[in-house]
């Protein structure tokens, strides 16, 4: 299944993605010091001129026809990577073809996605997501095929499988957002989780985070919520009562659902919430309630210098009316533009095998700042060991004022401490 289904939705806006990437352009702070503290400059852009070698096979795979939150914008961001690169001389020369397939929000046809995959030769599954990527995982364990960049894995397979390479700091948003809770003088914090595989990890990592922020965690609120959107006026009425903030480890369609219910029953809370899911579009349609809120970041803002290719190329190749200031869209870029620092400096075929012992190999990935320079060869070994696919740890954050997101600094901030509990 390609991601015309998608398109066609998208396309239905009358707004094109040329005006968030103005926007985007024009914002008063830019992440420029993000790129240097990532240890990484800006990547200068290929020399235009179309790629004529053999293609390099790929695959994205990510729930678009979907009762579960739809993520249009990995589609597309892989959509428009490929042909921008395609058009600026591919990678070493040879064009990037990459297949689109749409996991539906249900394991089976994520599995099925990483059949065709095999079936077709990939090289690799790159910037994907799905909510429960196990079944996909067993897969390309068997066949040796990395899933490679993820921005935000949920099934605790992909923190742990010898074949997945998480880049994008999801795992550590949560801690995020609670350190900032805490550093902002939240008394009374709610956590409000979505009901998922990995629920008990990501309530951990909160409770270690409030207790290197020296805040004991029983005095906040967990509340869970089910992944549909549905209403939520008996969960809201927990989190509001007695609490002073509300992190929400949901998505934008929860917040959606979450935030008109807020509205009625009276919740004037400061809210904190994941890039791309306390968005723009959530800001404008709740003005009031998402004010000051703060938007913990896997990757820097949109407006950063590292993201100039990215802003342009969704200018160019007509992006559809989606949030591409999110883990969605800047998450699959990184993950392209981090595969493409890998199989640039190969030699002899490019095969899934051969990919999988380099990206295994690699000591220095270079996105310009997407990311922090990452050694994929030292495991991460806190928490027990558990997730030792887990190379990437920093978070940035963004402010909301008058519906408009825009970064609060210029910096990165480091949350493997806060992961593990420990103060610092």
């Amino acid at each position: 299944t390609t991601a015309a289904g998608a398109a066609t939705t998208a396309a239905a806006s009358a707004t094109t993605a040329a005006g968030a990437a103005t926007t985007a352009a024009g914002a008063a702070t830019t992440a420029a010091g993000a790129a240097t503290t990532a240890g990484g400059g800006t990547l200068a852009t290929p020399a235009v001129g179309k790629a004529t070698g053999t293609p390099i096979k790929v695959m994205t795979i990510a729930p678009i026809n979907s009762p579960t939150p739809p993520y249009p914008n990995i589609h597309e961001a892989a959509k428009i990577y490929g042909e921008w690169i395609n058009d600026h001389g591919g990678i070493n020369g040879h064009p990037l073809q990459i297949e689109l397939c749409d996991g539906r929000g249900d394991p089976n046809e994520d599995a099925n996605c990483a059949r065709k995959a095999v079936a077709n030769g990939d090289v690799a599954v790159v910037g994907s997501f799905s909510f429960d990527f196990s079944q996909a995982v067993t897969i390309f364990e068997q066949n040796k095929l990395a899933l490679f960049g993820s921005c935000c894995p949920i099934a605790q397979i992909e923190l742990s499988s010898p074949i997945s390479f998480v880049l994008g700091s999801n795992f550590a948003v949560p801690a995020g957002a609670v350190t900032r809770m805490v550093k902002d003088g939240c008394k009374s914090p709610a956590v409000v989780y979505i009901q998922t595989a990995a629920i008990d990890i990501a309530i951990t990592q909160a409770k270690n985070a409030f207790t290197a922020a020296g805040f004991d965690p029983g005095k906040a609120k967990f509340i869970l919520i089910p992944l549909a959107a549905q209403d939520y006026s008996a969960q809201v009425a927990q989190a509001i009562d007695g609490t002073d903030c509300i992190y929400g480890g949901i998505s934008d369609a929860n917040w959606e659902a979450f935030l008109p219910a807020m509205k009625s029953l009276g919740g004037t809370q400061r809210l904190y919430g994941h890039q791309g899911n306390l968005n723009s579009k959530v800001a404008e349609d709740f003005p009031d309630l998402t004010q000051n809120g703060i938007s913990v970041n896997a990757y820097p803002d949109i407006a950063g210098p590292m993201w100039k290719d990215y802003r342009q190329a969704l200018v160019d190749y007509k992006a559809p009316d989606l949030d591409w200031n999110s883990l969605a869209g800047l998450g699959t870029w990184a993950a392209y533009q981090a595969f493409n620092d890998i199989v640039s400096k190969m030699t002899g075929d490019i095969t899934s095998a051969t990919f999988l012992a380099a990206a295994n190999a690699a000591k220095a990935v270079n996105t310009g700042g997407m990311v922090p320079v990452l050694d994929l060869t030292v495991p991460y070994t806190g928490q027990g060991g558990g997730e030792p696919r887990v190379f990437n740890r920093s978070v940035a954050y963004d402010v909301i004022k008058d519906s408009k997101l825009a970064p609060v600094d210029d910096k990165l901030y480091d949350m493997t401490n806060a992961l593990e509990g420990k103060p610092g």
